[in-house]
This record gives C-alpha cells, sequence and structure tokens, in this order.
C-alpha cells in the first residue's frame, strides 16, 4: 500500500483524504488511500463596497483577502485597511473594513474561479498604459534564482500531498524567501504571498517572486501592482505575459531549471 504524503498540521485543513482505485499495466486494479486539495468558496466582503466570492484552498485566508483587494486596487496598502475579521461560526468569510469605501470605483458582487484571474478587467490596453513601470533597483545571480526555484519545490507541502497546488514565494536578492503561500489557483497563491508582505508591513519592491507555474498576464500585473522587479517561473510565460512585462520594465524568466533558464525580457538585472 502506498503511503499518503505526510502534511503539516496547520496545514491539514487544506487537503482532503480520499481513497482512490489505482490502475497500471503492471498490477491489478487496488484501493489506496490518497488526498486531494480542498477546493472551496472564500467570500470576502469589503465593507460598503461589494462581495467577493473566490474559489480557493481555506489555507492563509486573510493573506487572500488582503492581497486581492491590493491586487484588484481596492486598496492602495495595509494602512488602507481599519479591520480584518473572520468569524468562527462563517470560517470561509473574511470582512474587510476600508478607510474610505467611496474613493474605490468598483462595486461588484462576484465570483472568481479558482482557473481564472482579473475576470473583472475590460480594456487591456489601458490597464497596459496606467501601470507604472516597477524601478530598476534589485541585481541578482542566476544560480540564485535556480536555487530559489529548487527550494521552494521544497516548502511545496500541498503539492507534495496531492499534486494539485501552485506555489508563490517572493524573495530577496540573496534568494531569501519571506513570504510564501500555496493554493490550487495559481493567482491566489500569488495574491496570498502579496497578501503576507502587506500583513507583516515587508516591503516587496527590489524583491522578486518565484511561481510553480505559467505565467499570464495576470500573475504579471499582480508583480507590478507591487513594484516586484523579477518574476522566476518554472513554466512558460503567455505572449501578452511578455508584452507587460517588457511594457512595465520586469524581467521575467520561465522554464527555470536546474541547469538553465530563459530571460524573456530585461535580462540586465541578471549577473553571473
Amino acid at each position: 500500500m502506498e503511503k499518503v504524503a505526510e502534511i503539516p498540521d496547520n496545514l491539514k485543513h487544506a487537503v482532503y483524504p480520499t481513497e482512490v482505485c489505482r490502475l497500471s499495466s503492471e498490477a491489478e486494479a487496488v484501493q489506496i488511500p490518497d488526498t486531494v486539495v480542498i477546493e472551496q468558496p472564500i467570500t470576502i466582503m469589503i465593507d460598503k463596497v461589494g462581495s467577493f466570492t473566490i474559489m480557493a484552498t481555506p489555507s492563509d485566508i486573510e493573506a487572500l483577502a488582503v492581497g486581492f483587494a491590493f491586487s484588484e486596487g481596492l486598496i492602495d496598502g495595509i494602512e488602507d485597511v481599519i479591520e480584518i475579521s473572520t468569524k468562527a461560526q462563517l470560517p470561509n468569510v473574511v470582512g474587510i473594513q476600508v478607510n474610505d469605501p467611496t474613493r474605490i470605483s468598483i462595486r461588484r458582487n462576484m465570483i472568481v474561479a479558482s482557473s481564472c484571474g482579473m475576470c473583472g478587467t475590460r480594456n487591456i490596453d489601458k490597464m497596459l498604459s496606467d501601470m507604472p513601470a516597477c524601478d530598476t533597483s534589485l541585481e541578482i545571480r542566476s544560480d540564485v534564482l535556480i536555487e530559489v526555484t529548487e527550494r521552494l519545490k521544497s516548502m511545496q507541502h500541498i503539492f507534495r500531498a496531492t499534486g494539485g497546488a501552485h506555489a508563490a514565494g517572493i524573495f530577496d536578492s540573496s534568494g531569501g524567501i519571506f513570504a510564501f503561500a500555496e493554493d490550487i489557483g495559481r493567482h491566489n497563491a500569488l495574491d496570498k504571498a502579496i497578501g503576507k508582505c502587506l500583513l507583516d508591513k515587508l516591503p516587496m519592491k527590489s524583491c522578486a517572486v518565484a511561481l510553480s507555474g505559467r505565467v499570464s498576464l495576470e500573475m504579471v500585473t499582480k508583480s507590478a501592482r507591487a513594484g516586484i522587479e523579477l518574476i522566476d517561473a518554472v513554466s512558460a510565460p503567455s505572449s501578452l505575459a511578455v508584452h507587460a512585462a517588457e511594457r512595465w520594465n520586469i524581467t521575467l524568466c520561465g522554464f527555470v531549471r536546474s541547469d538553465k533558464l530563459n530571460v524573456y525580457t530585461h535580462s540586465k538585472r541578471i549577473t553571473k
């Protein structure tokens, strides 16, 4: 009987134990224990603004709420937040009270699927022109990028247990990962990592982010909003991701492996 990967106690609520019928060409069908990543609706209620229901993994939900509000432009920073609240009887609901809800032009109730990001964006060209370019203050060695990608894998407890979670880790020029999160959705994992930085008042400028999956436009947008200067991903970018990274002065790296990586934009930040 195969052993299910162990998961820390603080993440057991993020996985669901089950059984599968394992079929293979080498042996008869057998029932074995397994775990799958949990996908649940997490509702973010911003007072006097609206409610946002995100299909996500129920871990680090306060960080998810803050990161989502920041990435969507509903807040400019943690200083805009008066209070974050959760209730035991409603464990998947996060309430946020902001300083000036009248300043927020987006008032909507929406559901964001775990496979979706930027569902409310209507004008990509306007977004590309409105977002300011990132600074150029980060310098980092290529071997550090490879080391961070390997370290990210070792931190992915939910992925090892389920094979169904993405990860994001924000790190500095020395490769130190200071904000890490996992989720069934790529953009949720990044929102959680950004939210952790906001909650802990950790600066994200002059920093980079490591991603476990492909890079689409919304991943670059969230990074640019946070002032993150470099994206270090194990998979491929999309055409719009490359275009946005070029426009916003972000170094975009893909297919980061143990012996090589591809740099799609602004390679000036990377040294030997």
